[in-house]
């Protein structure tokens, strides 16, 4: 342990790595792999086969040292072994020495512990049998694993991006949740400090009487109960609009319910796995000014790729999450307050204040967590935890949404799968999350939905800002780090763009004009009409840089290359001037013509201005009346 005792031994069934954890979090491993059931002699040899493994790997392996959730995952794997072992008769050590034996073994295991088990023979190997103490198969057999495990990988269902209707109907009910709490949270929080201040505060009659015996409190004037409590702060609709316990517990749970909003807020806004939003430090936030404007920065750390040890790492997000930010600080400060803590700068080994402070430090549940030395814990925000929090924010599928889906990925078989059934709840996965802002926060033009483009504007314009290859900023953002969701969001720029093109131009119902369009018309029309579409070919040509499509106010553009007629002014009517790289959109160009109008309209007729824009406007209506005539003309020759 950090205070040099011992917190485990060899011989021990469980092994305590809570002091090798980043932030102290409890940390154990169980070698007792048949559960609650009885130990049998067998059972209790396959366990200390166990504990030598998990050794050799965090103790004997080459190279830098195994971080505890890496062990743990090993372990996971090696249970499944112990599992067979039993079944069959026979010891780990066997298994691992015996081909058939080993092949056999993979047609028991799930397919992630398929991969753990290369892994860990692998190693075995390295080491030596004079090391270990045990032969293993040969390498052979070992990429006959590793090829099973590539299999298995390749048939694994990618995590879905949320259809754009589905993800703007969530961020509109995570703000809500949060609006409703921001609403009340003053009172709430002066709730929480004073139960906390009173062991009896908000107890019941019968056990403030049985508080007040066993802590030899004298007593005095009664206490109001919690309903009593919850009447005076004005917060009865509350809890019953939540489904909170009129209770402590409640009070508690109602604090959590408000940490996991805001962590997936958190998420929505600036692309984090679970782990680096849950492990964020309470001063995590930083504003910086650039160019007269306010952006916002998040600071924490990562383990990914690390081998375990902590690595400080930045993000940028948007005023949503900044939000998300603050709203926890207030609760963490709350709770902070209530065990006489300060938040102060963080750094994981010595002080580290999270920002996500578990509730379970407050003394009003029973089960108070005791102050460590070092710092405190975060909370445990697993969604699935939260089935009450879940109904409220996960919005129904609908058939259009199932339509998107398809649209995005026609080769997976997505009615078939249990979850995705018009009518029933989007069922949440914070990974989803990242996958989604990568998507959709892209100018691709892949988002047609009005709200949604709105809701991803200001972090749309940041990450274009700050991750963009090319931008001064992006190396000390990303840096080294291949998990970054830096890399990803530039990863997935040509996916985006592609997915775009394909449904504004070669799926596009709407009148289409420009050198692209007419280029496109004439390559890839076939006589039945039909525009011919090779989704993965597509895929790869934006990939590779061979093709580019970018929205733009008439429709699109598809320069791979600087353009040398870059707009000065908010519309470059030069783009209708035969530009072969110009995909018009008639419907655009109708709201363009719309909006020039009214700005026309709004001019004194004598100025310069109105003279320029109301040229502008001539370039536009002309080009209207062209395609319009044109379209005409092509519709009754096809009669």
């Amino acid at each position: 342990m950090r205070d040099q005792r011992e917190a485990s031994y060899y011989r021990d069934a469980i092994w305590d790595f809570t002091a090798y954890t980043p932030e102290g979090m409890p940390a154990r491993l169980y070698f007792e792999y048949w559960g609650t059931e009885q130990a049998t002699g067998k059972r209790l040899e396959l366990a200390r086969e166990l504990r030598w493994i998990v050794f050799l790997l965090a103790w004997k392996a080459h190279g830098r040292p195994l971080s505890f959730s890496t062990l743990l995952r090993y372990l996971w794997g090696l249970r499944f072994v112990a599992r067979y072992c039993e079944n069959a008769g026979c010891s780990i050590g066997d298994v691992f020495a015996d081909p058939i034996r080993l092949i056999e073994l993979v047609g028991e295991l799930p397919g992630g512990a398929i991969g753990i088990i290369s892994t860990i023979l692998k190693v075995l190997r390295s080491l030596g049998a004079s090391e270990t103490g045990w032969s293993v198969v040969d390498k052979k057999t070992i990429q006959t694993l590793r090829g099973y495990r590539e299999n298995y990988r390749k048939a694994l269902l990618q995590h879905p991006p949320l259809p754009t209707r589905v993800y703007s109907s969530l961020i509109s009910n995570l703000a809500r949740e949060l609006d409703e709490f921001e609403a009340i949270a003053d009172r709430y929080l002066a709730l929480v400090r004073i139960v906390a201040s009173d062991p009896m505060m908000g107890r019941g009659e019968i056990h403030q009487f049985k508080i007040a015996r066993r802590l030899g409190i004298k007593r005095g004037d009664q206490r109001p109960t919690f309903d009593q409590l919850l009447s005076e702060y004005n917060l009865e609709a509350y809890f019953a609009a939540k489904g909170l316990l009129r209770s402590c517990v409640g009070l508690v749970s109602g604090l959590s319910e408000v940490q996991m909003t805001a962590k997936l807020q958190l998420q929505v806004f600036s692309g984090m796995r679970d782990d680096e939003a849950i492990s964020l430090p309470h001063d995590c936030l930083r504003e910086v000014t650039n160019d007269g404007r306010l952006h916002f920065i998040l600071t924490g750390r990562t383990t990914k790729l690390h081998g375990g040890r902590v690595k400080q790492t930045e993000w940028i997000t948007s005023r949503d999450g900044a939000r998300a930010v603050r709203i926890s600080q207030r609760v963490a400060d709350a709770i902070y307050g209530v065990i006489g803590a300060t938040p102060g700068p963080s750094d994981w080994r010595t002080r580290y204040f999270p920002l996500f402070i578990s509730p379970t430090y407050l003394p009003l549940t029973g089960n108070t967590t005791k102050t460590q030395p070092h710092g405190y814990r975060p909370s445990r925000l697993i969604f699935a935890k939260f089935p009450e929090l879940r109904a409220r924010l996960e919005p129904l599928i609908g058939e259009k949404d199932i339509q998107e889906l398809e649209q995005i990925d026609p080769h997976r078989a997505w009615r078939s799968e249990s979850w995705c059934k018009a009518g029933a709840a989007w069922f949440l996965k914070s990974h989803q999350l990242r996958r989604s802002l990568a998507l959709y926060a892209q100018r691709s033009g892949l988002v047609s939905l009005p709200s949604l483009r709105r809701q991803l504007h200001h972090i749309t314009e940041e990450m274009s800002r700050y991750y963009a290859r090319g931008s001064a900023f992006a190396k000390n953002f990303i840096g080294d780090d291949k998990q970054h969701f830096g890399n990803e969001w530039q990863d997935t720029q040509p996916v985006s763009a592609a997915l775009s093109y394909i449904a504004n131009v070669l799926l596009s119902d709407d009148v289409l004009f420009g050198g692209h369009a007419n280029w496109m018309e004439h390559r890839l029309r076939g006589n039945d009409g039909v525009v011919a579409v090779d989704r993965a070919a597509t895929i790869r040509r934006f990939r590779k840089g061979e093709l580019s499509y970018r929205e733009t106010f008439l429709g699109g553009c598809t320069n791979t290359e600087e353009c040398n007629q870059i707009a000065l002014k908010w519309l470059d009517v030069d783009c209708l001037a035969g530009c072969r790289n110009m995909v018009g959109n008639l419907t655009k160009l109708n709201r363009v013509i719309a909006a020039q109008t009214r700005l026309v309209e709004s001019l004194d007729s004598n100025s310069v201005e109105f003279k320029a824009e109301k040229a502008d406007l001539d370039v536009l209506v002309a080009t209207r009346n062209k395609v319009v005539g044109q379209t005409q003309t092509g519709s009754e020759a096809a009669l």
